[in-house]
């Protein structure tokens, strides 16, 4: 017996959403997408490549989705929400980043408000862990499909955890920063990369795969007196280390600013 497919209408055709199209076509979920006219040429991209549907503007989405999914850009997503007219069937899931869901409600007028933050690249491949709140069976099951979900008990819990969205696009550039290093002192790009990579990997596997936590498995691997404890100790030095946490407080500060 076939599964029930379900039509998710998309407000903001950017970026982010491309992912979440590509990951849930890979995964060949029970899901439709109609998408916003907003960003009409990436839209129309999209629709010729997995055949999808334009609303013919965003009151048309919200009139025929009673799913929707929501990556405006932060900047003006408010106002755009607000000169909409919602439905009382209407479940939302933002993914807007430092858009709070006090505000979203106060927006839209509408109470089945959700959550959520995912990193994107990582969710077209079916990798990308996201988070959701409050808890929601229909969009807990869309984004499975997109990866492993954390469900979060309270908002406060959400918005701290969200932060990781910043963490995630970080990485990347924390990546490429450790992998130039190599390439400055004549190591191939390529080889570089791999390495830098694989490195990472292994770790992480293992991390994941271990019943210990980080700093048991750290006691094991910064031997006294070893290169790793001399890394560590030049950068807490220069204070590398303790920046990342006072750039993740303002960034949480900030988010939950906007009310």
């Amino acid at each position: 017996m076939s599964q029930v497919r379900k039509k998710i209408g998309i407000l903001g055709t950017g970026q982010l959403a491309e992912f979440i199209i590509i990951g849930i076509n890979k995964a060949s979920a029970p899901f439709d997408f109609m998408l916003s006219p907003r960003s009409y040429e990436r839209g129309l991209k999209l629709k010729n490549k997995f055949n999808l549907e334009i609303a013919q503007s965003n009151q048309d989405l919200l009139d025929r989705c009673d799913l929707v999914f929501i990556c405006l850009p932060s900047n003006s997503s408010l106002s755009i929400l607000s000169d909409l007219d919602f439905r009382k069937e209407n479940s939302i899931l933002s993914a807007m980043a430092g858009i709070t869901r006090e505000a979203i409600c106060r927006s839209t007028n509408c109470k089945a408000v959700h959550t959520s933050m995912m990193p994107g690249y990582a969710n077209a491949s079916n990798k990308g862990p996201s988070l959701l709140f409050p808890k929601n069976p229909e969009w807990h099951e869309f984004l499975s499909f997109l990866g492993p979900v954390f469900d979060c008990k309270t908002e406060k819990e959400f918005n701290v955890a969200a932060v990781i969205g910043a963490v995630s696009g970080a990485s990347f550039v924390l990546f490429e920063t450790l992998s130039k290093w190599f390439i400055d002192n004549n190591l191939s790009s390529q080889f570089s990369q791999n390495l830098l990579l694989e490195t990472l990997k292994g770790n992480i596997e293992i991390a994941l795969e271990s019943d210990e936590t980080l700093s048991e498995i750290i006691s094991k691997v910064a031997t006294p007196g070893g290169i790793t404890e001399s890394l560590v100790n030049q950068l807490n030095q220069k204070e590398a280390l303790s920046s990342w946490s006072m750039s993740m407080d303002n960034i949480l500060a900030n988010n939950t600013s906007k009310k």
